[in-house]
């Protein structure tokens, strides 16, 4: 296989990548997204058949840096699903096997890329696992069975750690020690985790649930560093009987589907010139009461006419069990896209009740707040002053009107609309965000539908005339969002723009996201006043000392009397910018998590 190809490239532009001795002889079988590519715009992957008149490697061109691979260890996917994927199927090889040369029945077709991903309409992306397990040479095996299913269960978690796949249904196909890999795996993982991997069905091909016929395996591997795997796919060994009974308490949970041998499989003996070759006694390496595992949910026990290697490489036509096993496959895939549809449903009704339950306790804390600041209800008619205005404005919250920054529909927390987020136009009516680092942590909308990338334009004229804002033309003494009166010597947050220069915002309105009717940015203003002498008192207003400071935005919005760095007796200079206001609201966001 080759990796790391760039995006856009075709099947012709990867072979004349090739040395020119060499085109002659590759044919270029696939070339899919890899399995990190989610979007379309990664690397891609290719299969390729390589047919020189004498053995050799084939040869890239020193300036095209991408891998080429002939052992196909971990996963290489072997079709380009279409949008609507509803399922991963992912086949894992069995002992000393090659991941994808032990499914092939020739050099030119293997059922799994050259006649699956057509015959299921590409709903299901394909993959196959490898994972070294040599008998003998310099890449003889180490591992044990729970070393291989760990490693395996691991690959899979960072392989789905994406919103496009992390709930999508998974079929499972296990061939030899490769079934044991994936009970190994499943039984491995606690009941939380093994929810986000919803493996749905299972297809095992000589599974030697019991044991294996290893008996001239273990004259060869005698004093070698694979002695001890050899010794516990031996039969009835404490290792297999141990990880049957774990997984008779999960395997209700899925779908089993068993084929088992009927021919017996040359055994391994050692060549005149020292290598393995199969030239010994010919017995049936895991026989039928190894193979099933007796559990109601196995719902096929089938006999293959085939030897231990030949039973999983598939062809098509009436003589084999292709058929049986495409039904079965097809029969899971209209399963998996049932159950992914009911899961989205389910989670858009929890994110709808966790929004209203929010809300609910949002409410609930500002009335606490409003009582514990002011010493009164929020439910107390306010006082009305005569300078009321005539149209108030409504309140507003004001996260999608704001003309500078977006909040974060994961975590709550505010960024500016010109940096890079996801933005999914279904859910919450088409203006659902998500912030770059939850994005990076493969958070997703609740419907688990594609995000796409965007960056909003700012509007730099309008951003220039509010950086260069004159004094404040008005100061009020009511907030314009509850129409509440401010209390002395208390802070407010004030707006030079809106209602032409008279716009203020209590803290209490702050606290739960609330601001302007056009998002600009506010200033707080410390209200103290001033006596005015007896002998002017029929002659002068109360003096008002004003106190201009720009949102700090870290934690929650200062409370009355306390003094902030950065405050700068008003007038003063503008020095406000543009990256500053990565920081507004964070009070906002402060307050959301502490009721979540």
């Amino acid at each position: 296989s080759a990796t790391t190809i760039p995006a856009g490239f075709t099947e012709e532009a990867l072979k004349l990548c090739f040395y020119v001795a060499d085109r002659d002889y590759i044919e270029i079988k696939s070339l899919v997204p890899d399995v990190t590519n989610y979007d379309g715009e990664g690397t891609l992957t290719a299969t390729i058949l390589f047919s020189p008149p004498e053995r050799c490697e084939p040869r890239a061109e020193a300036i095209y840096d991408f891998d080429i691979d002939k052992d196909f260890i971990g996963f290489t996917p072997l079709n380009n699903p279409d949008k609507d994927v509803c399922a991963d199927i992912i086949a894992v090889t069995g002992l000393a096997g090659h991941a994808f040369g032990s499914w092939a029945h020739s050099r030119q077709k293997m059922w799994l890329r050259d006649y699956l991903p057509r015959d299921i309409q590409n709903r299901a992306r394909i993959l196959i696992y490898g994972y070294e397990s040599q008998l003998y040479g310099a890449h003889a095996a180490k591992s044990i069975i729970s070393d291989y299913g760990s490693s395996f269960i691991q690959s899979l978690m960072d392989l789905r750690d994406h919103p496009s796949c992390r709930d999508r249904p998974l079929i499972l196909i296990g061939h030899s020690l490769g079934a044991l890999i994936i009970k190994q795996a499943i039984t491995d993982l606690e009941p939380s985790i093994r929810s986000r991997l919803p493996v749905r069905t299972l297809i095992f091909f000589g599974a030697p649930h019991n044991g294996l016929e290893v008996t001239a395996l273990e004259t060869l591997v005698k004093a070698r560093p694979t002695q001890t795997l050899i010794s516990e796919l031996k039969r009835e060994s404490p290792t297999l009987s141990g990880l049957a009974e774990r997984f008779r308490h999960v395997a209700s949970d899925m779908t089993i589907h068993t084929y088992y041998e009927s021919r017996p499989t040359n055994t391994v003996a050692e060549g005149p010139d020292g290598n393995w070759e199969r030239l010994g006694e010919a017995l049936v390496m895991v026989e039928r009461s190894s193979a099933l595992l007796n559990v109601e949910s196995e719902k096929t026990r089938m006999k293959v006419d085939g030897d231990h290697k030949e039973i999983v490489r598939l062809r098509r036509g009436q003589g084999g069990v292709y058929p049986n096993v495409l039904r079965i496959i097809k029969e899971a895939l209209v399963s998996a896209s049932e159950q992914f549809a009911a899961q989205s449903a389910e989670t858009n009704a929890l994110i709808t009740a966790m929004e209203q339950f929010t809300a609910q306790a949002a409410e609930t804390k500002a009335e606490d707040y409003w009582t514990e600041q002011y010493g009164v209800s929020s439910n107390q008619t306010p006082i009305q002053y005569p300078s009321v205005a005539v149209n108030p404005t409504p309140i507003i919250n004001n996260w999608e009107n704001d003309e500078y920054n977006l909040v974060c529909d994961s975590c709550y927390d505010q960024f500016p609309k010109t940096q890079l987020h996801q933005h999914c136009y279904i859910c919450s009516n088409g203006n659902y965000n998500i912030c770059q680092p939850c994005n990076v942590k493969g958070r997703s909308c609740p419907g688990g539908h594609d995000t796409v990338s965007r960056q909003l334009k700012e509007d730099e004229k309008k951003d220039q005339e509010e950086e260069e804002g004159d004094d404040p033309k008005s100061i009020g003494w009511y907030c314009d969002l509850c129409c509440r009166p401010f209390p002395d010597n208390n802070l407010r947050l004030h707006c030079n723009t809106c209602n032409n220069g008279d716009f203020d915002v209590c803290l209490a309105c702050r606290k739960l996201g609330r601001v302007c009717v056009k998002g600009h940015k506010l200033v707080k203003l410390e209200m103290q006043k001033t006596e005015v002498p007896p002998d002017e008192a029929n002659t002068s207003t109360t003096t008002i000392a004003v106190t201009e400071t720009e949102e700090s935005g870290q934690g929650d919005a200062t409370s009355p009397g306390e003094s902030g760095q950065g405050r700068t007796t008003y007038p003063g200079s503008d020095t406000y910018s543009v990256k500053n206001r990565k920081h507004k609201n964070k009070a906002l966001s402060t307050f959301m998590r502490s009721l979540s």
